[in-house]
């Protein structure tokens, strides 16, 4: 079932277009994985989906982009229910100067939860299902900055599903982790999909190929494959796709 429909995106500075008429679909409950060459467009493709661009002023995006067949770039559209269904986990961890409870808790009460048994439930859910739990447990009062690289990222994941989005998109979440981080997020990624549709950009091919369902390849702000990863890793129709696959540029 599709989630979302990209629909003839375009995305543009004064200076230059940074995506030229991207066309897909992106798929309940599944992993797509956007890759390409660095300043092909992907973050800012990532971005559109939940109109991160609009924080950049001289950004200009024109065509639609369907969350449930709703137009999320209308003019009726709220923008800060937007963002609550569909979440985002940065590149680097940034969780925020509180504690480890208070930094999952805080989205639940900025959407306007004031049942503090509820709250208390669901930063407990949103821990376990971020695989984070059963090391925080004993330490909730303390700083999320107490936590290394890989659980502040996990804890951001935490924080982001707390509010139980219907999309997670996720912006190189794993490039500033250690290999044994990016395996625990990779397997959390797997698990996660079965609650969520998860959008992922990753410099990482070999990433892309273990935890996607889908791939799209982007060059040069172009769309230039889209299909079942098995089939882009295995048999890609284009050969701008099988030479970047193989690392002849990039």
């Amino acid at each position: 079932m599709v989630k979302i429909a990209v629909r003839h995106l375009n995305a543009y500075t004064k200076k230059q277009k940074i995506l030229k008429d991207i066309t897909l679909d992106i798929y309940e409950n599944a992993v797509t994985a956007i890759i390409g060459p660095s300043g092909c467009g992907k973050s800012t493709f990532l971005r559109s989906l939940n109109r991160m661009n609009d924080f950049f002023e001289d950004i200009t995006i024109e065509g639609e982009v369907l969350l449930d067949n709703k137009n999320i770039y209308d003019k009726d559209m709220n923008v800060f229910e937007l963002r609550k269904n569909v979440g985002m986990v940065f590149q680097r961890p940034n969780p925020f100067p509180k504690s480890i409870f208070e930094n999952i808790a805080y989205g639940l009460k900025i959407h306007g939860e004031k049942d503090k048994k509820v709250i208390e439930e669901k930063v407990i859910w949103a821990l376990k299902e971020a695989n984070l739990y059963e090391e925080v447990k004993d330490k909730l009062d303390d700083s999320a900055f107490s936590l290394s690289g890989g659980q502040q990222q996990r804890l951001c994941i935490a924080r982001a599903i707390a509010i139980e989005p219907k999309v997670l998109l996720m912006d190189e979440p794993a490039s500033a982790l250690d290999p044994i981080s990016t395996i625990q997020l990779e397997r959390l990624i797997e698990k996660l999909k079965k609650e969520f549709t998860i959008v992922i950009v990753t410099h990482n091919i070999q990433q892309a190929g273990r935890i996607s369902d889908y791939t799209a390849f982007f060059y040069m702000g172009e769309l230039v494959e889209y299909d079942k990863t098995e089939k882009i890793f295995t048999t890609p129709k284009k050969k701008l796709t099988e030479d970047y696959l193989e690392g002849r540029f990039g």
